[in-house]
């Protein structure tokens, strides 16, 4: 049996690692990790938000499955996941840092140190088709530059390193959870690494400059919400610079966890585990922040080191964040919950597409994205779909869904996406669900409007139970 350790961090992009060919940013430690296991160079979030994301990721379930639609309704425990159903194989896995589930949730097998769980409801979900921004939201744009103090992420890496110096390569098999929050917003760097990225990040890319063609009627009350119109050039250019320098703070963090496995002689029986629960939008197509299914926002890293895992090896098929678990089931030789949805990464892909979904603030209605062969097909409720050729049009500039009418090749690719759209859920139910929970718990807390709360200071301190669902 093999040790296990499993490094998340938060709004990490696929592409912004050099390892992924990035030409600026540096991620020594990543790639390093990459060139002695398998980078997934296709892998996707199953929604582009931090609490939905990681319950799809622990539960190995969609969202619209678990209810964790947004980031008001935490994951509580109430649906096994994996420390419980380790632990019930005898496994115990231990965390430190960011899970984001419910503070006074039930997580059998989880031994759970420096906790950033998701202790304030932003209540920005239960108006989401108000079309108004976000209160105060543009201030965010300001929250970047040099940080003196310790970071939370450096506090869980040390006491990380701290635990796996306690371990000894003959010890009983264990599972380590680390959660970073970096590169999350907002970017307060390090000196070393704010001053090389200023220095070297000299414009904006060109998807970060209007027109934005790709944005239709929902994707337009995003970017209002979060005023993605706020963000001059040279506050996008700060903002990459700034989303850089965190990128490269937190692979040295996660380089100091990987180089304590290999001094204290468990690297060789460990397997490792590195993935983000989504990226960060950074002003391409005029949206901020994630919650889209632009490859920014949802194309997340994914690499696996360790025994049985091809070195320096590329893999290109599509996977996912659902994926982890029933992966992890195989290789502690444990089997896998009939009930998942994912698929474990050793065995031949059971689909051939990913799914990814989100319901939560600043998008009036349910989205989904079908990412099949070159085609990312995203659908909306009561509105338009888009298509995208990610082949021929990696910038996704250039929606070839109003041209499907006079293709017959272009109204094949929609018939197999819409066919693969509903083989995991019938879209419409799960907008309406999704809408009337929220609608239930904003007149259960007696919510009137979105601006009488500054979402950004004075969130409500309250956390939703099970009753709420129901």
């Amino acid at each position: 049996m093999m040790n296990i350790v499993i490094i998340i961090s938060d709004e990490h992009s696929n592409e912004v690692m050099s390892c992924s060919g990035h030409p600026i940013v540096k991620t020594p430690n990543l790639d390093a990790l990459a060139e002695r296991g398998t980078m997934f160079t296709s892998c996707y979030t199953s929604s582009p938000l931090c609490v939905p994301a990681r319950a799809s990721f622990f539960t190995g379930q969609y969202v619209h499955k678990l209810g964790t639609w947004d980031n008001a309704t935490p994951y509580d425990g109430k649906v096994p996941g994996m420390s419980q159903y380790f632990h019930r194989h005898g496994y115990d896995m231990t965390a430190f840092g960011k899970l984001d589930f419910h503070p006074e949730g039930s997580y059998e097998g989880l031994d759970y140190r420096l906790p950033e769980q998701r202790e304030k409801t932003n209540i920005g979900s239960f108006f989401r088709e108000n079309s108004r921004p976000r209160p105060r939201i543009e201030r965010r744009f300001k929250n970047m530059g040099i940080r003196n103090t310790l970071s939370y992420d450096e506090t869980v890496r040390d006491a990380a390193v701290e635990w796996l110096r306690g371990k000894k390569p003959d010890d009983e098999p264990w599972i380590l959870y680390i959660g970073f929050t970096n590169p999350h917003f907002p970017f307060w760097a390090k000196k070393e690494y704010w001053d090389y990225y200023s220095k070297a990040v000299t414009d904006i890319p060109d998807s970060a400059r209007e027109p934005f063609t790709s944005l239709n009627e929902p994707l337009l009350t995003l970017r209002r919400h979060f005023k993605g119109e706020a963000a001059d050039e040279e506050t996008i250019k700060k903002a990459h610079a700034g989303y850089y320098a965190m990128v490269s703070e937190m692979d040295y963090n996660a380089g100091c966890i990987l180089n304590a496995l290999k001094e204290n002689g468990l690297e060789e029986k460990t397997l490792i585990i590195y993935t983000s629960d989504h990226g960060e939008q950074l002003g391409h197509h005029g949206l901020w922040w994630k919650c889209c299914m632009f490859e920014e926002s949802v194309h997340v890293p994914l690499i696996i080191k360790g025994p049985e895992v091809k070195q320096s090896a590329r893999n290109q098929t599509l996977v996912s964040l659902v994926d982890l678990f029933p992966t992890l089931c195989q290789a502690m030789d444990i089997p896998v919950p009939a009930d998942i949805a994912g698929c474990s990464l050793y065995d031949t892909p059971c689909r051939d597409f990913v799914f990814s979904e989100y319901h939560a603030h600043g998008m009036p209605v349910g989205m989904y994205m079908v990412r099949w062969k070159q085609w990312k097909y995203v659908y909306y409720v009561g509105y338009d779909p888009q298509l995208f050729d990610l082949l021929n049009d990696k910038n996704e500039t250039h929606d070839l869904y109003p041209s499907v009418a006079t293709s017959n090749e272009l109204q094949s690719i929609i018939e197999q996406c819409i066919h693969r759209l509903k083989e995991i859920c019938d879209p419409e139910e799960v907008d309406a669900r999704a809408k009337a929970f929220q609608a239930r718990v904003r007149d259960k807390l007696n919510l009137k409007d979105y601006n009488e709360s500054d979402t950004e200071d004075e969130q409500l301190n309250i956390m939703l139970h099970p009753e709420y669902i129901l």
